[in-house]
């Protein structure tokens, strides 16, 4: 979208995006970074299959895919600055066929999660390096794929303060809250390294509907009533805006 010019002539930017730890009827701010990098890839670590009562004829992709995750972990602890938080995960891995059948081919999906423009530069030559030093150990080799990166999602004062002061105006005083920032990522990242903008946080927490669960969770809901007030800020600081009030 941007590549196709979307944001041409475009003065700033607003968006939301649920959060289930605020209360429905409020919203949650944070100047400066708030929601992480993301760097997605795939890794395929490659070996030579083989009989599992002959592991010497063999590499064994399972056991390198195995030290590999756990090779990750330490640059996390020990390859980072321990003041910049890192996220490296894993969410699938597959491979094999067979009980007794040594896997010659191992699929992991990844992502790696960072709140400091130089450690996101930083991590993935660090994975890479780990993923092939590990390999290479092994016998076997690997190869990384990227699959997506988003940057910091780094919020602009001027327009929280903005979206304080029509929620405030709209909906009374008292009801935006200081949020933390999060290792979770967002593509609105993107849009602003380009123009100036934030992302504010929509309440959708209600306990009495169980609408309490963290993102992605299969028990996540969210208090519908909150898209009111999500609606509502959007289109009262689009209608009211001015490119002096950033100033």
């Amino acid at each position: 979208m941007i590549a196709s010019g979307a944001l041409k002539n475009v003065a700033a930017i607003f968006g939301l995006h649920v959060d289930p730890e605020v209360p429905t009827g409020k919203i949650g701010l944070r100047d400066g970074a708030t929601m992480a990098s993301v760097y997605d890839f795939d890794l395929i670590v490659h070996g030579k299959g083989g009989h599992a009562a002959h592991p010497h004829r063999s590499v064994d992709a399972i056991t390198t895919a195995a030290e590999i995750i756990d090779s990750m972990q330490k640059v996390v602890s020990r390859e980072t600055n321990p003041v910049e938080p890192v996220v490296i995960t894993f969410g699938r891995i597959s491979g094999g066929i067979a009980r007794n059948v040594i896997a010659d081919k191992v699929q992991l999906i990844g992502t790696a999660r960072t709140l400091s423009p130089n450690t996101e530069k930083q991590v993935p030559a660090l994975i890479k390096r780990t993923a092939e030093s590990v390999s290479r150990a092994r016998g076997a080799t690997c190869e990384i794929i990227p699959m997506a990166r988003y940057p910091v999602l780094t919020n602009l004062p001027a327009v929280n303060r903005i979206y304080e002061n029509n929620f405030s105006s709209l909906f009374g005083k008292g009801k935006v809250v200081r949020t933390n920032p999060t290792m979770g990522g967002e593509d609105f990242a993107c849009y602003l390294k380009h123009v100036p903008g934030a992302m504010f946080r929509l309440g959708v927490m209600n306990k009495k509907l169980k609408a309490d669960q963290p993102w992605h969770s299969p028990r996540f809901i969210a208090d519908e009533e909150a898209l009111l007030y999500g609606a509502t800020l959007l289109a009262y600081t689009a209608l009211t805006f001015t490119e002096g009030s950033l100033k």
